[in-house]
């Protein structure tokens, strides 16, 4: 798991080139000049059928919009839909064919779930395929079909194949294809007549490409909602496409990204503008949102070809979907879990904590975390009160005077964070992620976000109550740049890489780390 050890300026001054997801630096965008167009006028923002609508207006009208439904959720309705309707066949077979008992319950349930996992695993339930009742269809019925494949195939392998009725096989199969496309179709209708079904774009980059990807993102069912045109350089040659708003610059575009009102940005830009594309990619590494790239004839496939249309490329996507969901559930097991474990020490140390010196127990500091909210975290206090550092302004130091004698022995057992366990509870923060820092943290003399270019990256996801870096050794104090670089590469590394596997893994490397006792004070 561990990485190379990078050079230490690697973060500061990249080459040229497209960044890798979660790399792309962010000081690219300063000073890049315009290109010179003829006839370029400035953008009008809010401009919508040749009505010029102030930003502040058009921005609100996006606000507007309803947050929409969690993909996840949708996903798992489409599942819940498609179990019904094989059991619904399997059941009705078992009425019409005059065959009860025997294996076919336990054979039904094996075709569900092998439909399930393939369907998962193949794209049947990702959110772009839900809105076209086509695709459903195709795409569940692939994995239907397979999962009977498998079945029938295990069961002559094992040499039971006798003991399935061909009548009831064949009925179920029959009723289980027409229920299983008749209810794609019809969840694919309702879906697309939801207004908080369809994920919410923005299209990046004004200009003949944004036209056509724009007249091909209509035409196509891809379950995205277009709000609007963005153009980072405030001007524009053409016109935005037909009832699409112009909503601004760079600027509004990220306070709406911040503001949770934008699910996915496609940037529209042809190949040749690669430093362009570059600076763009690279302020938005630090977003929480879907970025793609929708360069040259990508957009100009249209559907009358018979044939669906070649996807935007994806440039980064944060945990989201299914992936999100159960990084939910395990950050609130492992929280719980712990939680349990270490109630009667937590509290024996609050006992502690108040005998050794007086002050209040916990210690709560403002803390950066996800999309750059800023939150309080709690710790266990391990200072005298009168000297603690709310801000951050002096990093604690190897027989630093201001602890006390009972926060040497938290501090170094790692025994002060405890407390985050209730952070992980509130939501504000992950068992497993990149740990927080308080925004005046210096490495040197200087902020970490003036050290890293793509400091805010780490910022895409929750916070961690401890991460791939703290199990590196990568923890305490930063007298030197180096030292947060080597910090931040791990952490967009777990951003980059992460899985349920891997959240495991750092768990049990944590305790080991613990018990060592490694680079804490």
């Amino acid at each position: 798991m561990r990485a190379a050890t990078p050079k230490a300026d690697q973060n500061l001054r990249p080459e040229g080139g497209l960044p890798q997801p979660g790399t792309a630096r962010l000081d690219t965008v300063h000073g890049l000049p315009a290109p010179e167009l003829a006839g370029v006028t400035p953008l009008r923002p809010g401009r919508q059928d040749g009505a010029t609508i102030p930003l502040p207006a058009a921005n609100d009208a996006r606000r507007a919009l309803p947050r929409p439904l969690p993909p996840t959720l949708l996903s798992a309705a489409v599942v819940a839909i498609d179990i019904l309707a094989m059991l619904t066949a399997s059941f009705a077979a078992d009425q019409f064919s005059g065959v009860s008992g025997g294996p076919h319950g336990r054979i039904t349930l094996l075709i569900v779930a092998l439909t399930f996992a393939i369907g998962l695993a193949s794209g049947a339930y990702d959110h772009p395929v839900l809105f076209s009742g086509r695709r459903q269809a195709r795409a569940v019925g692939a994995a239907a079909l397979s999962a009977l494949a498998i079945t029938i195939g295990s069961a002559a392998a094992f040499g039971v194949l006798w003991r399935l009725d061909a009548t009831w096989l064949a009925m179920a199969v029959a009723l289980g294809a027409v229920g299983l496309a008749g209810a794609r179709v019809v969840m694919a209708a309702c879906l697309r007549g939801t207004p908080r079904a369809a994920r919410r774009a923005v299209i990046l980059g004004a200009g003949p490409q944004a036209d056509r990807l724009a007249d091909a993102l209509r035409r196509e069912r891809t379950g995205l909602e277009l709000l609007g045109l963005f153009d980072e350089r405030g001007l524009r040659g053409l016109q935005p496409p037909d009832g699409l708003p112009s909503l601004g610059g760079m600027p509004q575009l990220l306070a709406m990204v911040r503001r949770g009102e934008v699910d996915v940005v496609i940037i529209a830009l042809p190949w040749s503008e690669e430093r362009r594309a570059e600076a763009l990619i690279g302020q938005l590494s630090a977003c929480p949102v879907e970025v793609r790239l929708a360069p040259d004839l990508i957009a100009m496939r249209m559907p009358d070809d018979g044939r669906p249309p070649v996807p935007p490329l994806m440039l980064a996507v944060p945990i989201a979907g299914w992936r999100a969901a159960v990084k939910a559930v395990s950050d609130y097991m492992f929280a719980g879990i712990a939680l349990a474990v270490a109630a009667l020490p937590m509290l024996a140390i609050a006992v502690a904590v108040k005998l050794d010196s007086p002050g209040p127990v916990l210690f709560r500091q403002r803390r950066t975390g996800f999309n750059d909210r800023h939150f309080d975290v709690y710790k266990f206090r391990t200072m005298y009160a009168d000297a603690t550092d709310h801000q951050a302004q002096r990093q604690v130091l190897p027989g630093d005077p201001r602890v006390t004698r009972v926060g040497r022995v938290l501090r170094r057992a790692s025994l002060d964070e405890l407390p985050q366990l209730f952070n992980v509870l509130r939501g504000e923060m992950s068992f497993v992620g990149p740990r927080p820092h308080a925004p005046g943290t210096l490495a040197g003399n200087r902020r970490f976000d003036e050290v890293v270019a793509n400091y805010a990256a780490r910022h895409r996801v929750k916070p961690g109550l401890t991460g791939l870096a703290q199990v590196r050794g990568l923890r305490g104090p930063t007298p030197t740049e180096r030292q947060i670089l080597l910090r931040v590469e791990s952490d967009l590394e777990y951003i980059a890489n992460w899985s349920p596997w891997l959240d495991i893994a750092i768990v049990l490397r944590t305790l080991l780390v613990v018990v060592r006792m490694r680079n804490a004070l």
